[in-house]
């Protein structure tokens, strides 16, 4: 898969998975507008996991 075409990597048509397109945040082409995250990259699942690790402090902290 190479990263310059942005049609490699769409899973069903919402998921976006592309190791090697270094983008964390990917604009949806098919829908013309919206945003989602490229699963492949690394980057994706830190932001995912410290953003759940937010959640769960706040909410034991209430």
């Amino acid at each position: 898969m190479k990263s310059g075409n942005r049609d490699d990597g769409w899973l069903t048509g919402r998921l976006y998975f592309n190791r090697e397109d270094k983008r964390v945040i990917i604009k949806r082409p098919q829908s013309g507008f919206g945003y989602t995250m490229n699963f492949g990259n690394i980057w994706t699942w830190i932001l995912n996991i410290l953003f759940v690790m937010m959640i769960v402090i706040l909410l034991s902290v209430l």
